[in-house]
């Protein structure tokens, strides 16, 4: 993304770059609080930054621009590859 790769020539791009990165990785620490919570703390902690980097915006448009995948095939991929990530759901 262009905007990740200049963000070092701004203190404010910098700093609002990073707090989207924080707000996904809250919302990825919400999504997945059932299966996340199961693993140990370093495996966790390690599962996320995947989670991260497997989902971010660079991610998607790899998938959609330079794969060809249709939103859906990309969906696909994506659900796929987080369901093998992640451990079961614990039983409610």
């Amino acid at each position: 993304m262009a905007l990740t790769r200049h963000q070092s020539a701004s203190p404010q791009l910098n700093a609002r770059i990073s707090r989207v990165y924080d707000l996904i990785t809250e919302r990825l620490k919400l999504m997945y609080r059932p299966e996340l919570s199961t693993l140990a703390e370093p495996q966790s902690a390690r599962v996320l930054i995947t989670l991260e980097a497997l989902t971010d915006f660079e991610s998607w448009g790899r998938m959609r621009e330079r794969h060809g995948l249709s939103v859906e095939a990309a969906c696909e991929v994506w659900t796929e590859a987080i369901d093998r990530l992640l451990p079961p759901t614990p039983a409610a």
